[in-house]
């Protein structure tokens, strides 16, 4: 964002985001009945949007799902384009943006594969990504933690979240970011929120791979903030008990990354 830019928050405000671990943010009722299985609340959202975009400016997400990015964009005055490979969540997003009863619309919808992303978007155009992307196939596996019922996203073989082998999974995620650069004013931000992995014995650092393939395609990590989600969590339990310790994973990451100017 250019530094000359006065930004809209006040000190008190400003000093309140800073902080590096955000806990203060929930669902509210209407996002907890949506039948998302991923879903993050537009309160997140518009907060980051209040940083890092200013009104009018235009908004992509390329995983848009229920489209929290472009619900909250629509609200701050913002534009938006999101693209979901899921025609039933596009659907779902249109009936949330409906609901929003708005005098008109600047959010757009398409139901693509994200990794086609340059057919809908010219280079240098897009004043801010904000996504979270597939956590690979991890919604098709058993919840061991919390015991709540699978919902995995789609059948469709070209979903990321359906590939089977973890590397092919990043490699085919680099390509929808190396779609993202291109679309991404120099200098403007592309945020995204993960959550790192576990497969019954193995880890996977999600957040340390992608951010390694999204420096390889020439971004710069800026920042990271911790988004946690502790309060979502009622009924946890103690995992590997008592042979082998495992941590609950209740966080989330904030990546912020920069195209140079």
């Amino acid at each position: 964002m250019n530094n000359k830019i006065r930004s809209k928050l006040d000190g008190r405000t400003w000093t309140k985001y800073s902080i590096s671990v955000w806990s203060d943010i929930q669902k509210n009722p209407q996002e907890k009945r949506l039948k998302h299985p991923a879903l993050f609340p537009t309160a997140l959202v518009e907060r980051l949007l209040e940083i890092y975009a200013h009104r009018g400016e235009m908004i992509l997400d390329p995983f848009l799902g229920s489209g929290s990015t472009l619900i909250a964009a629509q609200r701050l005055g913002m534009k938006g384009i999101g693209l979901d490979i899921s025609k039933d969540y596009i659907r779902l997003f249109h009936k949330r943006l409906l609901d929003e009863k708005a005098d008109s619309y600047t959010v757009q919808a398409i139901n693509d594969d994200a990794r086609y992303l340059s057919k809908y978007v010219v280079p240098g155009t897009v004043d801010l990504c904000l996504t979270s992307p597939p956590y690979w196939n991890v919604l098709r596996a058993k919840r061991s933690a919390d015991f709540k019922p699978g919902r995995y996203y789609s059948d469709n073989l070209n979903d990321l979240g359906n590939i089977g082998n973890y590397d092919l999974f990043l490699d085919e995620l680099k390509c929808v970011f190396s779609e993202v650069y291109t679309a991404l004013k120099k200098g403007r931000y592309c945020l995204a929120i993960v959550m790192d992995i576990r497969k019954k014995n193995r880890f996977y650092p999600l957040h340390m791979d992608l951010t390694r393939n999204l420096t390889d395609l020439g971004f710069i990590l800026d920042d990271i903030i911790i988004w946690d989600r502790r309060m979502e969590y009622n009924n946890l339990r103690p995992l590997g008990f008592p042979y082998v310790f495992r941590v609950n994973k209740v966080h989330e990451y904030i990546l912020i990354f920069q195209k140079p100017l």
